[in-house]
């Protein structure tokens, strides 16, 4: 793989990246907006990468063709973030030319999972990639479309492929990540169950649900490809895309299996503290039952009658003692006998 000598010369537009890319020799390098037509028509294939919160989506009229279905799907994005009054899901849509595709990504923040929307419009001869602000999918991507481009290459669908790739092992790393942490939360419950484990217990649960609900509409999206071919992706493309929908299978098992396991842990945890509250009164229930005769003679010789006529034996102090102990040694012999101590 070559790099243009004259991408450096390229006169660059803030938030805008473009880049060709020539399958026949293996050469990719930087171009300008107003090449990008030119280059198209020689067969090259153009990928281009645009920062809404930089630039707008009007410096690329006359450089490739977007439709106003595009355009107008494409608006959120475009506006300001408190624009978007829900969150979106991953979808692709058709038109004549072009596919669109919206894929919502997830990043992890320390109690939720917050999405990253990246869309991708599909056209002849050219990708274009819209986020506002940084992506996280691109920048794994950036991280080794270069080194793929060199040495596995053949069709401009190799960019969709590595953008999938990347979102998926997004999913993957973060799965990875929320299993230490349901591991952890469930070691956490079987050592004690209180208000900070059933706290980490709920942010857990949560982010467990949302990021099934970010691998859902993904699933359904790479389906929908995979049945319906378009000459905008390559057939090879579309078979790889059929082994990620079983890799996104088994993630979903696995969260599921995580979900599980946090279930599984809770209800342990609780019949654990029921066992515990049960051996605790079940204490107090053998205190009582051996207390309760004693109570009752000291609630008989405590009455204020002129006239007890124990009251005036010699030996009455010791007695008592001596029916207290007679009284407290039957009953522990008969609750030992009846497996209640």
């Amino acid at each position: 793989m070559t790099h243009d000598t004259a991408a450096a010369s390229v006169v660059s537009v803030p938030g805008v990246v473009a880049e060709y890319f020539n399958f026949d020799e293996h050469v990719l390098g930087r171009t300008s907006l107003p090449d990008i037509p030119a280059r198209i028509r020689a067969g090259e294939f153009i990928w281009i990468d645009l920062d809404l919160a930089i630039a707008d989506l009007n410096v690329l009229q006359d450089v490739v063709p977007i439709d106003d279905d595009c355009r107008s799907h494409l608006q959120p994005l475009a506006g300001q973030a408190g624009d978007v009054q829900s969150e979106p899901l991953t979808s692709v849509r058709r038109s004549e030319r072009l596919l669109h595709i919206t894929l919502i990504g997830a990043v992890s923040r320390e109690e939720s999972i917050d999405w990253d929307r990246c869309d991708v419009v599909i056209g002849e001869g050219f990708l274009l990639t819209l986020h506002r602000g940084p992506s996280a999918v691109l920048a794994i991507v950036r991280r080794d479309y270069e080194h793929d481009f060199q040495k596995y290459a053949k069709t401009s669908s190799f960019l969709i492929y590595e953008i999938w790739n990347a979102q998926i092992n997004q999913f993957i790393a973060l799965e990875g990540e929320l299993e230490h942490d349901v591991e952890s939360v469930r070691v956490a419950l079987h050592h004690e169950v209180n208000e900070t484990t059933l706290d980490r217990l709920s942010h857990m649960s949560a982010k467990l649900m949302v990021l099934r609900k970010r691998v859902l509409p993904l699933r359904r999206v790479l389906e929908e490809l995979v049945s319906r071919k378009t000459a905008l992706i390559s057939d090879a493309t579309l078979e790889f895309f059929g082994t990620m929908i079983g890799t996104l299978d088994r993630l979903l098992a696995d969260i599921d299996a995580n979900r599980e396991i946090l279930e599984s842990a809770v209800n342990l945890s609780l019949t654990f503290t029921a066992h515990r509250t049960n051996m605790t009164m079940n204490r107090l229930a053998v205190v009582s039952t051996i207390f309760l005769p004693l109570t009752f003679l000291c609630g008989v010789y405590g009455m204020n009658f002129e006239v007890l006529p124990e009251t005036r034996w010699t030996h009455g102090y010791a007695y008592f003692w001596v029916l207290s102990a007679i009284i407290t040694i039957a009953l522990v012999i008969l609750l030992r006998r009846l497996r209640l101590l």
